[in-house]
């Protein structure tokens, strides 16, 4: 469920009809719900991460509701998720009604599981003729199944239909502009979320979202203004507390972010994100145990189909590093693997085991890397990386080097080694070979500044200015200790 969907389990109606539900748990009397809020408290019990208790629920509404549409839904949906598409599939059978609109989404959604994305559109356009009365409400729903599962070009074309039957639903407007956030046009949706907020400022569908849209410009100051708009509105708000925290975290600001993520669990229950970010969180602070904790309650809330699965078993796999259990930080590269083909798994292998101090492993890793890509020069950046944050600066240095006199035409992304390559002398003091190259970066790779020489710069200086900057405070930087400088922004 997204966070958005979760806000319902703090509404009124639905706590009531939990603690009813609870009450005759403990041994109250029967009480008679609909198999609808019934759904809905199985529901509650899974992002809780209590399964048995959410398929008691559901086994309870089907005793008191034979065949009803909605728990058989239910049934459906998790036999989905967690990869049974035949026995999804068997479930849905047993519904009488094929034309309901929830089993006629569940359908479109195990063909976009099964990768049929051209046989979900041509059923759900089939499916639409039918639908006179609530067209516009069905091409919306539509989009926003597209959108779920990333297919951007099929998202705008039934988001456009919704709007073309109905171009002042705030709703349908709101879609749009989560459309331009993830198609990467965040201005595009800032302009019609102020739009909407201009109607009516208490519309925290439209604060969220506006709060996306400067996370993805990376305006973490806008975007925790944002979420204190809607914390305003609702001081328990759930996507707010963690737009909040995640730009709290991209500030480097961990402690504060962590305590958010605290407060977040404690007030909502929560799918596989939040505890993904914490983990993050946690890392940083090399609080390594308490992070694999998070990670690995990520891991199973996910189910194997999150947004997030690869960021999850990537961290994961970091985690394990710093632990220094090699063996599961490895099988959790494979698992990267296994999801995305392309993955670098020799490169990351050798980050890992060069981060356990094997380093005769770590070259023939980084070597079979090399030989296998397809860019000798990228292939010797990204293993430059590596030793980076291994802080074998020298090394480091050779592959920099290389990627720089290998590619003759030193396109933009090449060009980004002489920031690391000014990092890099800068590290190991050699403060003549530091300015030529930062000279050279500040004119040709000032982003890449950022995020390494940059880290001891003042926020204010821009990155094009550093080389100015490092002339005028020589006296810093000629005798600098990077054990005891402490750095002014994050790496």
């Amino acid at each position: 469920m997204s966070t958005e969907d979760l806000s319902y389990f703090q509404e009124e109606e639905f706590k009531k009809n939990l603690a009813l539900y609870e009450q005759m748990l403990q041994g109250g009397q029967s009480v008679y719900l609909e198999a609808d809020e019934l759904t809905d408290i199985a529901e509650y019990y899974l992002v809780q991460n209590d399964t048995d208790k959410a398929m008691a629920c559901i086994q309870y509404a089907l005793n008191i509701h034979p065949g009803s549409i909605d728990p058989l839904i239910f049934l459906a949906r998790q036999k989905m998720f967690n990869g049974d598409i035949e026995g999804a599939k068997t479930i849905r059978d047993c519904i009488t009604d094929p034309n309901d609109r929830e089993v006629i989404f569940l359908n479109a959604e195990l063909l976009l599981r099964e990768g049929k994305e051209q046989e979900a559109t041509t059923y759900l356009s089939e499916k639409a003729e039918t639908e006179e009365e609530d067209a516009a409400l069905f091409a919306y729903d539509t989009a926003t199944l597209f959108l779920d599962y990333g297919y951007l070009e099929q998202a705008a074309q039934w988001g456009q239909r919704a709007l073309d039957m109905e171009p002042d639903n705030e709703k349908f407007l709101k879609l749009k502009a989560d459309h331009l956030i993830s198609s990467n046009r965040p201005k595009e949706a800032i302009e019609i979320l102020n739009s909407l907020l201009d109607i009516n400022p208490y519309n925290l569908n439209a604060w969220h979202s506006l709060g996306e849209a400067y996370f993805v410009c990376e305006d973490f100051s806008k975007t925790m203004e944002t979420a204190d708009f809607a914390l305003a509105i609702d001081e328990h708000d759930a996507q707010a507390l963690l737009l909040k925290a995640n730009s709290l975290l991209q500030q480097q600001n961990l402690d504060e972010a962590h305590q958010l993520y605290l407060r977040y669990f404690k007030e909502h229950p929560s799918n596989e994100i939040p505890y993904l970010f914490d983990g993050v969180c946690l890392s940083a602070l090399e609080r390594y145990d308490e992070a694999l904790s998070q990670l690995l309650k990520a891991e199973e809330l996910s189910q194997g189909y999150s947004t997030e699965q690869q960021h999850i078993y990537a961290n994961l796999s970091e985690v394990y590093s710093r632990l220094h259990d090699t063996d599961k930080a490895f099988g959790y590269i494979d698992k990267i693997k296994e999801i995305n083909p392309d993955y670098e798994a020799d490169l990351y292998k050798g980050h890992i085991l060069m981060q356990n101090e094997r380093e005769n492993e770590a070259l023939e890793c980084y070597n079979t890397f090399i030989q296998s890509h397809e860019d000798p020069s990228e292939a010797h950046f990204l293993v430059g990386l590596s030793l980076v944050e291994n802080k074998l600066y020298e090394r480091a240095r050779e592959h920099f080097l290389y990627t720089l006199n290998r590619d003759a035409s030193q396109d933009k992304e090449s060009q980004k080694a002489y920031a690391y390559l000014a990092y890099c002398a800068l590290m190991q003091n050699r403060y003549q070979e530091f300015i030529v190259f930062l000279k050279i970066a500040c004119e040709k790779a000032p982003e890449a500044l950022e995020y390494t020489v940059g880290r001891f710069i003042p926020e204010e200086v821009e990155a094009k200015d550093f080389y100015q900057y490092v002339l005028t405070h020589s006296d810093i930087f000629t005798h600098f200790n990077p054990d005891s400088s402490a750095p002014v922004k994050p790496m």
